[in-house]
């Protein structure tokens, strides 16, 4: 048996393999901290049932404040495996139920404020800045170059803006493509 590869061999004696890993090393993109149990039974010489529990800590970055977190994970196996030259591979069904179960926006609490704008800082539910977001001004003041290249060169050019309906913002879309 190597890693979660097992052979029919293992069931010669027995219809039942029981299997217990102290730390499973799985390539998902992050580190983990994961065990796998499960029981394989035998239903025919080219099937393979499966079932089991995975459990442990996923360590993922906060999409609000990129602070990297332990995600806790407990995920049931229940599955048919087919038996391939002898051999059936249940860590590669461990390793896509992991990436399934990982979160698309990972959030290391509800609580979470994310990065303050102003100040950089790393907002937690006790643990906030005192900086004033207010209008964004400061924001503004920081990106007042980039702000006047893209306008045409002019420093009023804050103060020129456009504003448009619907249609008319259309027709000027299309201005610009032809």
């Amino acid at each position: 048996m190597n890693g979660l590869i097992l052979s029919l061999s293992d069931f010669l004696k027995t219809n039942a393999v029981e299997i217990r890993t102290d730390e499973y090393k799985v390539n998902i993109g992050c580190k983990s901290d994961i065990y796998v149990s499960f029981r394989a039974v035998k239903i025919s010489d080219d099937k393979i049932y499966v079932n089991g529990k995975i459990k442990g800590l996923v360590y993922l970055e906060c999409s609000r404040c990129l602070f990297v977190y332990g995600h806790s994970m407990e995920i049931v196996i229940d599955i048919v495996v087919d038996v391939v030259n002898g051999y059936f591979n249940v860590g590669e069904e461990v390793r896509q139920l992991l990436v399934l179960e990982i979160p698309m926006k990972p959030v290391c609490s509800r609580d979470c404020l994310g990065i303050c704008k102003a100040c950089g800082r790393r907002n937690k539910k006790n643990d906030s800045c005192s900086c004033d977001d207010g209008d964004g001004e400061s924001i503004r003041e920081r990106w007042k170059e980039l702000l006047i290249k893209a306008t045409g060169g002019s420093e009023n050019a804050k103060s020129k803006k456009k504003t448009y309906s619907s249609s008319q913002g259309l027709q000027e879309i299309g201005k610009l493509k032809t």
